[in-house]
């Protein structure tokens, strides 16, 4: 079977630019949602530069299921697969920018276009296994465990802009929690 990853950089920025054309340049500020819970899923944001939490509010908390970073496709992602509304809200942690692209715009360059469409799998893949990586980590892995796993896996992006309260609700830990086991770790 051929590698279905993208070759290179260079392959990648063809990407970026070809959802440039068909997209528009746009930017949001810290604190701005770019997709609620509920909202029809009929646009992607192809974000070049920022920082995102994906989450849901559970018995009045946060839980976040996603962080995401540059070179990301920020969408409801089950919601985008089943056509249904987004079972997620998504914002921003800094300012992101990039492209915004309506999904139909999308579906007609991957047709038109085979290496977008290997891009596009290959973003689909990666999203799948750092949804992956991240439901084994909190069922087999201590909190210390998740922590170290989250530092050695995650983006040093990720790592060092994302605020603790965020990544103890993406570890499954209260704030406190994590804050105490944070103090007694030698990392």
């Amino acid at each position: 079977m051929p590698n279905m990853n993208p070759r290179n950089h260079e392959e990648i920025a063809q990407y970026i630019a070809l959802v440039g054309e068909y997209g528009k340049p746009r930017t949001f500020e810290k604190g701005d949602l770019i997709c609620r819970c509920g909202d029809a899923v009929d646009h992607m944001f192809f974000m070049v530069s920022g920082l995102v939490k994906c989450f849901r509010v559970h018995e009045g908390k946060e839980v976040i299921y996603r962080l995401m970073t540059d070179g990301s496709m920020v969408l409801g992602y089950s919601g985008f697969i089943t056509g249904e509304p987004s079972t997620e809200d998504i914002e921003c942690l800094q300012e992101c920018s990039g492209f915004w692209i309506r999904i139909r715009d999308l579906e007609d360059l991957r047709d038109s276009n085979p290496a977008i469409d290997r891009i596009y799998r290959y973003l689909a893949e990666q999203h799948y296994l750092t949804m992956e990586r991240r439901l084994m980590m909190l069922h087999h892995k201590s909190a210390e465990q998740r922590y170290r796993f989250f530092l050695q896996h995650m983006s040093p992006k990720i790592v060092s802009a994302t605020p603790m309260n965020c990544i103890a609700s993406y570890l499954g830990v209260t704030p406190e929690s994590f804050s105490r086991m944070k103090r007694a770790l030698i990392i």
